[in-house]
């Protein structure tokens, strides 16, 4: 009777194979073998421990289309800087917030409307304002131990995936760490530029300084609109419960309206200068349905800082740009710049007009304002391209306008208000 064969188990044949592979390797079967093995498993485990320590150095964060690297996601308790490069092709930002929720979690927040996350509803511990592409920053930010989120969340950016998640942990020497408290926001100065559309109106500013403040307007959309500056103790939100629903739109005698840009049509710039005492004000189209549809913004109004030193200008075409807009009464020297291509002139004049008031008084055939009807307080004469001016005048409180009355230099928006307050 023959005898049955007995099979080679499987386990014997594949530890034959690997025996193979590390004899290919070089490596004898047995005791060396056993060792290198023993030693890849350990390191392998001291990887995976090694990622787990915080690191206590700088973090480089690289910001693309669309994702946020950083190349550590824990660190220790204490100042954290992070060196910021914006390798992508348009700009971003990076918030840095406290948050018990993942970044995936954080998700859910992006809103549908704006395509981001409403800001005051973060807890945003510091941030690197929006910077351009090929640029690099550093933000250094105090951190006690918790979870954190850093973030772009520019309109689209944060829903395509700019976001990574934080881990900070105890502090190597045990001490508390407070972390650093929430910049202070900084109010803007100047013009601001607002545009309309169905349905909603932009401006570029939502925090001002008090004063003498032009709307510089453009109607995007495809139909008339109308701008409104209102004094309101109401947010643009809370005034939706006002829009009357026969009228369709908020019954004015119930507003206080400072002053509006009429209807204007699509294409066509619009303007409105207004003085900004402080406090709440909404920026609406109240055109029937406009409103209800989505046509306002917030604008908050704080005192003014006003300048107390010399005071930077520059000319080009078209248009004057001053690093301040106020100061206090008294000396005042402006350090002009003729950054444009042709030669200008900057005249400091007092006037009870506002400078988009003052348009009208451009004479049709010159083309420029009779300097005998201004109440001229000095000026620079024409200066080239490249070539430094100044000017120095003693002003009391009052409202100013600087200009350039070369022909047709005016008109084409060469002026700005400028508001001089007692000390």
């Amino acid at each position: 009777m023959a005898r049955a064969v007995k099979r080679t188990s499987g386990r014997r044949a594949d530890t034959s194979k690997g025996q193979g592979v590390l004899a290919e390797a070089g490596l004898a079967p047995g005791r060396t073998a056993r060792v290198v093995l023993g030693l890849a498993a350990a390191l392998g485990i001291g990887i995976a421990i090694w990622s787990q320590i915080p690191t206590q150095g700088t973090i480089a964060a690289k910001e693309s289309e669309w994702k946020i690297v950083i190349s550590a996601d824990r660190h220790t308790a204490g100042d954290v800087t992070f060196h910021l490069d914006n390798r992508g092709t348009v700009p971003h930002e990076f918030l840095v917030v406290a948050t018990e929720k993942s970044a995936a979690q954080l998700l859910q927040e992006v809103d549908a409307t704006s395509n981001r996350i409403d800001e005051d509803t973060l807890d945003v511990v510091d941030e690197q304002p929006e910077y351009e592409p090929g640029t690099t920053a550093t933000l250094t930010v105090t951190l006690p131990k918790g979870h954190y989120v850093v973030m772009c969340n520019i309109e689209g950016h944060y829903k395509n995936g700019m976001y990574a998640d934080l881990t900070i942990t105890d502090s190597p020497d045990g001490k508390v760490v407070e972390r650093t408290p929430a910049p202070e926001p900084v109010a803007d100065i100047g013009p601001i530029s607002g545009t309309e559309k169905e349905w909603a109106i932009e401006i570029s500013s939502s925090l001002h300084e008090a004063g003498t403040t032009t709307f510089n307007l453009q109607n995007i959309g495809s139909i008339a609109h109308e701008f409104l500056v209102v004094r309101s103790d109401k947010s643009a939100s809370e005034l939706l419960a006002s829009v009357d629903a026969t009228t369709n739109r908020i019954d004015e005698e119930q507003l206080n309206v400072i002053d509006e840009q009429p209807e204007y049509e699509p294409g066509v710039p619009g303007m409105v200068t207004v003085n900004l005492e402080p406090g709440h004000y909404v920026v609406m189209c109240n055109i029937a349905g406009h409103y209800k549809a989505g046509m306002y913004a917030d604008l908050e109004v704080v005192p003014a800082k006003p300048a107390t030193g010399a005071v930077k200008g520059e000319e080009k075409e078209w248009a004057i740009s001053l690093d301040s807009y106020s100061h206090t009464a008294g000396s005042i020297t402006f350090d002009l710049s003729n950054v444009g291509t042709i030669a200008h002139e900057f005249l400091v004049v007092r006037s009870e007009l506002t400078s988009t008031a003052l348009l009208a008084s451009v004479d049709a055939t010159t083309k420029r304002i009779d300097e005998a009807l201004l109440d001229v307080i000095d000026e620079q004469p024409e200066y080239e391209p490249g070539v430094p001016g100044t000017v120095t005048v003693d002003l009391t409180p009052g409202h100013y306008i600087v200009m350039c009355n070369i022909e047709g230099h005016y008109k084409a928006g060469m002026y700005a208000d400028f508001d001089v307050l007692s000390p």
